[in-house]
């Protein structure tokens, strides 16, 4: 009886446990390692944390007192399973660690890599992959704008969102500042007011916090942002809104900075601020414990999911062709004001350009005068310098610059960019004047030292004036290859035209009337500036002026 009593016992002390496991174990899933104490990962729980369940809908298995759209409920794609991904085209965003999660989630899958959302969501729509992997709340915005998307009503994995610091002293300082802001937000329910706003259909109420004018009284802190990530982080009227731009202005409010936002590629998001470019960085950025060991991370502030996005079996039917066209156009240029994007992006390719090809001129035209007498020290250098900007892609030369050589310094992106183009502007210009300085005849040079002219003046009075029309062709090509090459400048952080428009694909999620108005304006600008030389051309080229012009101040009445 005793045996007996003992061994019930034992049962049912293995029944309270197992119980008490099973009770444990959706929280131990809920945790993520961030960055504690110099050196060290802690674990931090996220019981409080803002997320899918707070905003998710019905058809989901998720209890939550609120309900999605009818248009973006998921479910009813071309794929109604995860599994049935395997062997497709899956597309991921670059930086982002879906890629992996993909393969060890799914199981054998063709990775395709795209710079933004709005290229995902373009390459789904057209064909070129079969699904693509996102968090769970953007996607739920494109679909408002988008009946041909659904997503896979699994989701792969739940993540956490977290806010990046720079793996320092003052990154230290500033995460333990930003952890006790988030923490008496959670508990004041402010945090929860403010994804209401965000993560709610109404736009209007979509303001948030205005940064431009914030004090300041302990210094500016500049935030790394992809933002093309609505409701996260997208451009309103002209400036960065969504949940975690405003969470963080308002942080920097109540703590006394000024904020200002850099937009970025999200895969330069975090170079930003481990080369310490940008003081912190909020795009939505998934803590894990691999980016863990390089930076910093705040408490989390949302819970998010990743699912797959797939084409709608039956999309709802579509409007007419003409009725896109000006929704479209109404969507790229009118509403919000997105053509100021537009204008923006335009000065600042101009002001680049322009001033590379000014500046890289004066380079190209310095280095060649030093160079020119054949001085064996002064060509060694020319030369391999020559060879170092010709050998690399400009994307790269802008990136070395950007995160490496400038890291440290507060050189806004747009001076770095046309630094770049100088150096690469100079050395066209350098083997320019060699080429056509070279197809004047020797006996030029001869002739004018026989009449008593000097080296300098020989050069500038004889020598040049026939090189030029020489290389003028060569420049007026090079002009335009330049004006194309600033289209890369973007990933340095640079608002150019190319960049705007990818701004405003983000938000209205369609390439065509944002690709073809910035093709449209580069051959405008290319023009433009074409034309600028061939004036110059025209009026140095005797071929090409008239008899009039040549003969300008020679009396010939005598």
């Amino acid at each position: 009886m005793g045996n007996s009593m003992d061994h019930s016992g034992k049962k049912g002390i293995m029944f309270l446990v197992m119980l008490f496991i099973l009770f444990l174990m959706p929280f131990a899933g809920r945790t993520v390692f961030a960055a504690g104490q110099e050196g060290e990962n802690e674990e931090v729980r996220t019981s409080e944390a803002i997320g899918w369940k707070d905003y998710n809908g019905k058809g989901t298995g998720a209890s939550n007192e609120k309900e999605l759209s009818p248009e973006i409920v998921p479910g009813g794609g071309v794929y109604g399973k995860l599994a049935e991904l395997k062997g497709k085209k899956v597309g991921v965003q670059t930086g982002t660690y879906f890629d992996t999660l993909a393969a060890e989630t799914i199981g054998e899958v063709d990775i395709t890599y795209f710079s933004t959302l709005a290229d995902l969501t373009v390459a789904l729509k057209t064909g070129k992959i079969d699904a693509f992997i996102v968090e769970e709340p953007s996607i739920r915005d494109v679909m408002k704008e988008d009946n041909m998307l659904t997503y896979i009503p699994e989701y792969l994995e739940e993540m956490q969102y977290g806010v990046v610091f720079p793996k320092n002293d003052r990154g230290m300082s500033l995460k333990q500042e930003f952890d006790a802001y988030l923490l008496k937000k959670k508990e004041d329910g402010s945090l929860r007011e403010i994804s209401d706003i965000w993560f709610s259909d109404d736009e209007s109420i979509k303001v948030g916090e205005d940064y431009s004018s914030l004090p300041a009284e302990k210094g500016m802190l500049s935030v790394a942002s992809e933002v093309a990530y609505p409701p996260f982080e997208y451009m309103k009227d002209g400036r960065a809104v969504g949940f975690d731009i405003d969470i963080v202005a308002k942080f920097c409010k109540e703590y006394g900075y000024g904020l200002s936002v850099v937009n970025m590629d999200f895969n330069g998001v975090l170079p930003a601020v481990q080369s310490g470019k940008c003081d912190l960085a909020v795009s939505a950025v998934t803590i894990t414990e691999e980016r863990a060991e390089s930076v910093y991370f705040s408490e989390p502030y949302y819970d998010s999911r990743t699912i797959a996005v797939v084409l709608r079996k039956d999309p709802v039917a579509d409007a007419s062709f003409l009725s896109k066209i000006i929704s479209s156009f109404e969507k790229t240029f009118i509403r919000e004001n997105r053509y100021q994007l537009f204008l923006e992006g335009i000065l600042t390719t101009v002001v680049i350009t322009v001033a590379s090809i000014l500046l890289g001129t004066i380079l190209g035209f310095l280095v060649y005068m030093l160079c020119r007498n054949g001085g064996v020290i002064p060509n060694r250098a020319a030369d391999f310098f020559v060879w170092l900007i010709q050998g690399m892609p400009v994307v790269v030369l802008l990136m070395i610059l950007y995160y490496v050589i400038f890291a440290k310094s507060s050189i806004d992106g747009a001076v770095v960019s046309v630094i770049a183009f100088t150096l690469v502007f100079g050395v066209a210009v350098f083997g320019m004047l060699k080429m056509g300085v070279g197809a004047v005849d020797v006996g030029q040079k001869e002739a004018a030292y026989a009449l008593g002219f000097s080296d300098m003046r020989t050069f500038f009075r004889i020598i040049l004036p026939q090189a030029i029309p020489h290389f003028l062709p060569s420049y007026k090509a090079e002009v335009i290859s330049l004006i194309k090459a600033t289209a890369v400048v973007g990933y340095i952080a640079v608002q150019d035209l190319t960049k705007m428009g990818d701004i405003v694909r983000g938000r209205t999620y369609e390439a065509f009337f944002p690709l073809i108005a910035v093709a449209i304006i580069y051959f405008i600008l290319g023009g433009i500036l074409t034309a600028a030389v061939s004036r110059i051309e025209i009026s140095t080229n005797p071929k090409k002026r008239s008899e009039a012009e040549i003969l300008k101040g020679v009396k010939t009445d005598d």
